[in-house]
């Protein structure tokens, strides 16, 4: 794919320019902010300089995640072509010309125009999941044991007021688009067990310093051989990665109720899809404010039961990214 900006005076004609294997090229632009917009054409030739020998009406089509979508067929591959753009009104006058993009036709993979408006896609292994075995999960307990493999996740207070167990997560965000931005990100885990206090509150973290190895984890090491940062917050100072996690990013004060329980972790699934890098995973950590033999249970990315697994819900629309907002329409004399 290849990516040009020209401007018609105002309407900005963007950018995103892929070929079929026809070396038909196709492009995209916001939509003038203008009501009284007709019609849209695309100008081309082989010379450079304003001499285009060539057009295409694009019409004016209903804008697809907020752009125009328009495609010049019938090209010749490897040829040097040169595109400009005008509009038109309701009493048929033109603007300029837009600035001009040059390319040499070619013929990568086809793309079509994205979906329009807001998208929802399901991160996990769920049975309604978009993007399978996507979730890995695990909880970290007060001893040398790796849990990844099992079918549940626990959450455990013991003593009073100390977190036993605490549930690492990873969510692999790749098959986002770079340029999406975030509506809101649902984190469900199903409550399946539940005992202890009436009310339990099970808060979401984001993992810094150690980046976890999921498979090899316990409550002593992050990846079965390093130690997780010491810290004095539960029983005999197992660290339980207490102090490798930010504040809390959302709260949940769970009933004794079966079902779904959610935790809104936008912010943390911003932070991860501006910088990749930093995306540890997650932290579900146990109430440490709470009654000893306290905890809910939950199913885990292992369980026989997709209809019960973790699932991240993820709620977006594509961003424009780098082109302004249409002005004025100008039209020629």
């Amino acid at each position: 794919m290849k990516s040009y900006t020209i401007t018609i005076l105002g309407i900005f004609f963007s950018a995103t320019v892929t070929f079929a294997a026809d070396c038909t090229e196709k492009f995209s632009w916001l939509p003038n902010s203008e009501s009284n917009i007709t019609e849209y054409v695309i100008h081309y030739g082989l010379t450079d300089g304003g001499l285009y020998s060539d057009k295409v009406s694009i019409g004016n089509p209903v804008p697809v995640d907020g752009r125009i979508w328009g495609e010049v067929p019938g090209l010749v591959c490897d040829e040097q072509y040169y595109f400009v753009c005008t509009a038109l009104n309701d009493a048929g006058l033109e603007s300029s010309f837009s600035d001009q993009v040059d390319l040499i036709a070619s013929a990568p993979a086809y793309e079509t125009p994205p979906v329009s408006g807001t998208i929802t896609k399901v991160f996990g292994s769920a049975a309604e999941a978009d993007y399978v075995g996507t979730i890995q999960d695990t909880f970290l307990n007060l001893n040398t044991t790796t849990s990844s493999p099992l079918e549940y996740l626990n959450t455990y207070t013991w003593p009073e007021n100390m977190a036993a167990n605490a549930i690492i997560m990873k969510v692999d965000l790749s098959q986002l688009p770079g340029n999406a931005q975030i509506q809101n990100a649902s984190l469900q885990l199903y409550s399946y067990e539940a005992g202890g206090d009436s009310i339990y509150t099970i808060s979401a973290h984001k993992i810094i310093n150690r980046n976890p190895n999921l498979s090899a984890c316990t409550g002593y090491t992050y990846d079965g051989l390093n130690e997780w940062t010491a810290n004095t917050s539960c029983y005999n100072n197992i660290p339980l990665a207490q102090a490798d996690i930010n504040a809390a990013v959302a709260v949940n004060n769970l009933d004794l109720s079966a079902g779904y329980k959610s935790w809104d972790v936008t912010e943390l699934v911003r932070d991860w899809q501006a910088a990749p890098a930093t995306n540890y995973g997650l932290l579900l950590n146990s109430d440490n404010v709470a009654a000893a033999d306290s905890y809910r249970n939950f199913i885990s990315t292992e369980g026989s039961d997709a209809n019960l697994r973790p699932k991240l819900v993820v709620t977006y629309t594509v961003n424009d990214t780098g082109i302004s907002s249409p002005t004025g329409f100008k039209l020629l004399n």
